[in-house]
């Protein structure tokens, strides 16, 4: 049978020999300088070859090439990729699912639980400040004019009613004292005399006086040593009208005041206010006795109650916002006046789906959690709605009643989520 073959292409090799016959010349010159170039090339690679440096860029090439072919042959082409098992998926409402074949999420790590519906308080968060209860301020001014001699109680100090805060000396006062002595001095001698009307006058002349010294600032004690000791002093003391700390101090030893200059302002830390702001679309939610929870940044555990003693008449321009009052007890010191505070008050409940804090996870200014669709499938919800407290947050949409969420590990098993999105 190769024979036949052959005869059939003998006519057609017969008819190529001329031109084999024209070109054979050209084609032997052509493998003659191919193999001088060969040689050439052999000499060149051998000096070469023979320089440590060259070896190891050639080795180094020879790897990468070697790589990149192995690469080529073993990595999956596009259709073994696009065919391979999704294991997160978008659907048309933007929820994110990821299925995880094969992985047991360990309980020890992750822990689910059915979602319950509930009612939730409505909470209404008031920003504020807390300042001294104005009603238990009281400012000590000069009641004459005069001159502070010495002060006892500088700016902090504790003082109790009744203490002595500066000593102050007056013409005016020491001329009361005098007036007083002589009369009491009066009264005991028409006392003994017994002369009824003109006795009566006297009384009524010490009184007045004793009423003088008062007015100066003049305490029952002071009246009392001058009735005994009948001496007059050239200063008194001016004492604390209430208990508490001296808040501001006016003047310094040595200062001249004229009636009504102001010495100290005292103020008690055991009774402050709260000052906050309502804006207007809360105006109507609120209330004098509506009682407020405080939260301040130095004591974020503790919880301090306020009752509202006071709501604004009208806006104020600058805030465009209602100020609300409210009297806080702070028997133990704790707050300190121009601390920020919040206030929150009740104004209502709502259906709500109420959730441990630990199952929310905050990403792109958002809040999210993760519930479980199936044995090894999980779907990332948005949710929204707002903090009862520091421990459980009610979702007023996104989550519905009989969804097992996961209230431990949430994010660690976000960050599945994130790896699988990018």
């Amino acid at each position: 049978m190769l024979k036949k073959y052959l005869e059939k292409l003998q006519p057609y090799l017969d008819k190529l020999k001329p031109y084999w016959e024209k070109a054979r010349p050209h084609a032997e010159a052509a493998l003659a300088k191919g193999q001088d170039f060969y040689k050439h090339a052999e000499e060149v690679a051998k000096q070469k070859w023979a320089q440590p440096r060259f070896r190891l860029i050639a080795s180094l090439v020879a790897a990468l090439v070697v790589g990149v072919i192995i690469g080529m042959i073993f990595a999956p082409s596009k259709d073994d990729s696009a065919t391979a098992h999704k294991t997160i998926s978008v659907d048309k409402t933007g929820i994110i699912n990821l299925s995880l074949p094969g992985v047991t999420l360990s309980p020890d790590v992750f822990e689910f639980y059915q979602t319950g519906e509930s009612t939730a308080p409505i909470m209404l968060s008031v920003p504020g400040r807390l300042a001294y209860n104005a009603e238990r301020v009281k400012v000590i001014s000069a009641r004459a004019p005069g001159r502070v001699e010495r002060i006892y109680a500088f700016d902090g100090a504790v003082v109790k009613e009744g203490n002595a805060v500066a000593d102050f000396y007056s013409p005016d006062y020491v001329s009361a004292q005098t007036e007083y002595i002589l009369s009491s001095k009066m009264v005991a001698a028409l006392n003994k005399a017994d002369v009824g009307t003109l006795y009566q006058d006297a009384k009524d002349t010490q009184e007045a006086a004793a009423n003088h010294l008062r007015i100066l600032g003049g305490s029952n004690q002071d009246i009392q040593r001058l009735r005994t000791t009948g001496l007059a002093s050239p200063t008194f003391p001016i004492r604390a009208p209430i208990q508490g700390v001296v808040i501001k101090r006016a003047v310094d030893p040595g200062a001249y005041l004229n009636t009504g200059d102001v010495l100290a302002t005292i103020a008690d830390p055991k009774n402050l206010w709260f000052v906050g702001n309502v804006y207007e679309q809360d105006i109507s939610k609120i209330h004098v006795g509506d009682i407020f929870h405080l939260k301040v940044e130095a004591f974020p555990e503790r919880d301090f109650v306020a009752k509202a003693n006071y709501v604004g008449a009208s806006i104020d321009p600058t805030t465009h916002a209602l100020v609300i009052r409210c009297e806080i007890e702070n028997a133990d010191g704790l707050l300190k006046p121009e601390m920020f505070a919040t206030g929150t008050l009740e104004v209502g409940t709502t259906t709500a789906v109420v959730i441990p804090t630990s199952a929310l996870i905050q990403a792109r200014n958002a809040r999210f959690v993760i519930i479980k669709t199936g044995p090894e499938s999980y779907s990332r919800l948005p949710v929204y709605g707002f903090e009862l407290n520091d421990h459980e947050f009610a979702v007023t949409d996104g989550l519905t009643p009989h969804q097992t969420l996961l209230i431990k590990g949430a994010t660690l098993l976000n960050q599945r989520f994130a790896r699988e999105e990018d």
